[in-house]
């Protein structure tokens, strides 16, 4: 594996689901500071502290905060084909099955959060122009 000191971004590495594990556990530990929405001078500070701790426990920063972009939006997907499905089936649950990992919902709760749900399709026309002029 690539040191954390190192500057040369090589070609992706494919993790096993072993070594995901073993990160996932790692960013456990940090998820209070990677995941801040802030972006203050003191905030990226800490995140940049935080992001050094984690590659030393496991030796190839680059990587990992491109393979921890890639989980996150992997469940993005999931959670947004979940959504897709339940509008699909009219608010009963998805007939396909949804792989939730565990461990990045736990890291980053904020995923799983859905955005409220101001127009639908099946809203009658006077519905959507009450909801448009409150908005």
């Amino acid at each position: 594996m690539q040191s954390c000191e190192s500057t040369k971004i090589s070609k992706s590495k494919h993790y096993s689901a072993i070594e995901k594990k073993i990160f996932l556990e790692i960013l456990k530990d940090f998820k209070h500071v990677i995941e801040v929405k802030k972006s203050d001078s003191s905030t990226l500070r800490d995140k940049e502290v935080a992001w050094s701790e984690i590659c030393k426990r496991y030796n190839d920063l680059q990587q990992l905060k491109k393979l921890w972009a890639n989980l996150k939006q992997s469940q993005r997907k999931v959670l947004t084909k979940e959504k897709q499905a339940r509008l699909d089936t009219g608010g009963d649950p998805p007939l396909a099955e949804i792989n939730i990992d565990p461990d990045i919902a736990l890291i980053t709760p904020h995923l799983m959060e859905t955005a409220s749900v101001l127009f639908s399709s099946n809203m009658s026309e006077n519905e959507v122009n009450g909801k448009n002029s409150s908005i």
